[in-house]
């Protein structure tokens, strides 16, 4: 007793952190004294007043000091919000990341990407570098989302097997069918319903742990996807910042063009406003101009990139004619070349044509030779190529390996990209001519109220050509503007 009674005095003396940390003498309960003091009687009731400050600073304060009380128990620090207590962007790219992949890739990149951001004359290893980056990066999206819509018709496929268990039931005997039984009968079909549910159970569970398999890889994958798509997009922002950058330091229209085309590329938004925020030395309607001229840019690499594979598609080698090849001895394939070469021509009709025609073109010479002559020269000279049906006496007929016939679905897919290439071509160059004509105007007004002695607005016109095409464009049209100038009529 004598015991408990000294542990309970000395828990009567430990304070607790709230009265530890504020002084004595400021309680709870002031005395009258203190009351009267402060400028409220106790006749006058609570409320009668505001409260005095010594009563505000005191309410504050106990109230802060149970919010570090309660922290105090679990240590918990007050938690950043935002990015600005992170070193840097990348920091704050790493925090995104989830996938363990994606993670060890951008810790991979971490030292270029900050060279790259701090350097101010890119070198065309870092320009390489960042391509090749984006485009293992874009390959590595594409290829886990191809996975996971082939996980998501697994994960399907397994939920509809999981559903389709779940409805299946063991089949138990009422009890009007066991009545009728006798107890041996009734053991035995306890024991085969047991068995049977036993076995669907197990099915079951089988069922389950395949869908939670299959649930679990599809979900890493698109976690995955989602990583890559950022690490995607925090390359293409490098990138386009560095573009924003160098827009308002190229004197060459050139490079400016491709500045442009690249931005287009990696999908910047807003670009009139960036080359208006630029100060670029170009009007606005010339801004315009710049822009919808690489858009027609691009679509022309789209379109010759789309015709190559077409090309490819017709004139690539057969294997098995290689496998063909590979039987005959070095005389066979010498004589077999030697025979090729001075096969008879053949007529547009495909029989053989008299001996002071033409010969027939193989399909490669004709495709050199269509790049000069345009679609209908490409179109003919394949047809003519193709036309031929005579064969090798080493090849057999059917086996494919003499003169092969070009589809003419292939055909028309070609004649088509080759006229959209050269509308695209007619359309850019209108473009072009167009703008130099109102620039060249320009410099003709100029001419004209200045008494013909403006060397400036031609310098000026030079330079507006040059950062709108080419330097070679811009001496072409001022020399031929010079060359017309005194016989030009002014619009």
């Amino acid at each position: 007793i004598v015991g408990h009674a000294a542990s309970a005095a000395k828990l009567q003396l430990v304070q607790s952190p709230t009265f530890r940390s504020a002084p004595m003498a400021e309680g709870a309960f002031p005395s009258r004294g203190g009351m009267r003091s402060g400028g409220l009687t106790w006749s006058s009731g609570f409320g009668a007043k505001k409260k005095t400050g010594l009563e505000r600073q005191r309410v504050r304060s106990a109230s802060s000091l149970e919010v570090g009380e309660v922290r105090l128990l679990a240590d918990d620090a007050p938690v950043k919000e935002g990015t600005a207590h992170l070193q840097g962007p990348h920091d704050a790219l790493l925090q995104r990341l989830k996938s363990r992949a994606a993670r060890q890739e951008a810790e991979s990149t971490r030292r270029f990407l900050a060279d790259y951001r701090a350097d101010a004359n890119i070198s065309q290893a870092s320009e390489a570098k960042l391509d090749s980056l984006l485009k293992s990066t874009a390959q590595r999206a594409e290829e886990l989302k191809q996975r996971s819509e082939d996980l998501k018709q697994e994960v399907t496929e397994a939920e509809r097997k999981l559903e389709k268990v779940n409805g299946q039931n063991a089949g138990r005997a009422t009890d009007m069918e066991l009545s009728s039984m006798n107890a041996f009968e009734r053991s035995q079909r306890r024991i085969q319903e047991d068995k049977r549910e036993e076995d669907l159970q197990k099915q079951r569970d089988e069922v389950q742990a395949n869908y939670a398999k299959v649930h679990r890889r599809l979900q890493n994958e698109l976690i995955e996807l989602r990583d890559f798509k950022v690490l995607l997009r925090e390359f293409k922002r490098v990138r386009l910042d560095k573009l924003h950058e160098t827009l308002g330091q190229v004197t060459d229209g050139r490079r400016l063009r491709q500045c442009v085309r690249e931005m287009i590329r990696h999908g910047a938004q807003r670009i009139l406003q960036k080359l208006e925020a630029a100060q670029l030395p170009l009007d606005p309607w010339m801004n315009e101009v710049l822009v919808n001229c690489c858009h027609l840019e691009l679509q022309i690499e789209q379109s010759e990139d789309k015709l190559l594979h077409i090309r490819r598609a017709a004139l690539k080698p057969i294997e098995d004619n290689v496998h063909a090849l590979l039987g005959q001895t070095k005389k066979e394939r010498f004589e077999s070349l030697c025979f090729w070469s001075d096969r008879p021509p053949t007529t547009s009709q495909g029989g053989t044509g008299s001996a002071g025609g033409t010969r027939a073109e193989p399909q490669e010479l004709a495709l050199r030779r269509q790049s000069a002559d345009g679609a209908a020269g490409a179109a003919a000279a394949l047809s003519d190529a193709s036309a031929g049906e005579g064969h090798h006496p080493h090849f057999p007929a059917d086996s494919g390996a003499g003169p092969r016939v070009v589809d003419d679905q292939v055909l028309q897919d070609m004649e088509r990209a080759e006229a959209q290439i050269q509308s695209l071509r007619r359309l850019l160059n209108d473009t072009r001519n167009n703008a130099a004509s109102v620039i060249c105007n320009r410099i003709r007004q100029v001419d004209k109220g200045s008494g013909g002695c403006s060397r400036d607005a031609t310098d000026w016109g030079f330079y507006m050509l040059s950062m709108l095409v080419s330097e070679d464009f811009a001496k072409v049209t001022v020399k031929e503007m010079q060359k017309s100038a005194p016989h030009a009529k002014l619009t």
